[in-house]
């Protein structure tokens, strides 16, 4: 298991993805169309199997998507495969020289794991003058506050980051509004003049799975596929126990940060 590049880990874990992982809002697909305007070429960076990809193609765009794990790309490529306007390429973003420059940039789910050195510089070079930048992701929180309490158990005995999983927080943690500090690309880009008209947007929503459904789920996050496979059967059957004992069903909600600007 040494040596895996965990950005590149999904795609041992194809099928759980495909399956449990959630989409986007469409509002946030709609939002991001009309903050780009139409008639250009549009580049997603880090597309996986196509989670929003499936959303965005559906306006009729001409879609370029890069997606360095072989293995989601070729998942990605067969759901595209009649549909010229979508092109896949098997590559890294900070691997990849475009060869012309895009409308719209949009990364779901993917752009935290853009190397930070360069990602600003690779993200304006690849749009036209006047072009828009989207970046956004989902978050989770337990509805239910005493299966909250029971799988925070669970995290502490298996060593699971509650940052970087889906029932790491309760649900009131996202009660609020976006936190424009820290990594949040607001905070990054203070400063750049390459990067205007910056917006952040929440959407609301919320997912049910039962105890098996949510193992796909958890199967497909790199927390739990970078530990080693006895451990992380371990934790999994612990978490199935857990939510099993508290009826059997996890409803968590959800909130999806959206982040645009604009290129000078």
């Amino acid at each position: 298991m040494a040596g895996r590049e965990r950005r590149v880990v999904f795609g041992e874990a194809v099928e759980q993805y495909e399956a449990a992982r959630p989409g986007y809002p469409e509002a946030l697909v709609a939002d991001v169309l009309a903050f780009a305007g139409p008639g250009r070429p549009v580049l997603e960076v880090g597309a996986g199997t196509g989670k929003a990809t499936t959303s965005f193609a559906a306006h009729g765009l001409d879609l370029t998507c890069l997606e360095p794990d072989a293995r989601m790309a070729d998942r990605l490529a067969g759901r595209f495969a009649a549909d010229p306007r979508v092109s896949v390429e098997v590559v890294a973003f900070e691997e990849w020289t475009p060869a012309r420059r895009y409308g719209l940039l949009f990364s779901a789910q993917a752009w935290h794991w853009i190397d930070p050195a360069r990602s600003w510089d690779l993200a304006h070079a690849a749009l036209e003058p006047g072009g828009s930048l989207a970046l956004f992701w989902n978050a989770f929180g337990v509805a239910d506050a005493a299966l909250f309490a029971a799988l925070a158990a669970v995290n502490r005995r298996y060593g699971t980051d509650p940052s970087h999983i889906p029932h790491g927080a309760p649900a009131e943690s996202l009660a609020g509004d976006i936190e424009v500090g820290g990594d949040w690309p607001a905070a990054q880009l203070a400063g750049d003049t390459r990067f205007t008209d910056h917006v952040n947007r929440r959407y609301r929503g919320r997912h049910s799975y039962t105890s098996a459904g949510y193992l796909d789920l958890l199967t497909s996050i790199s927390e739990y596929r970078m530990m080693p496979d006895t451990a992380r059967a371990a934790a999994l059957a612990h978490v199935a126990r857990t939510i099993d004992d508290h009826g059997g069903t996890i409803e968590l909600a959800a909130v999806t940060d959206l982040f645009l600007a604009r290129t000078v």
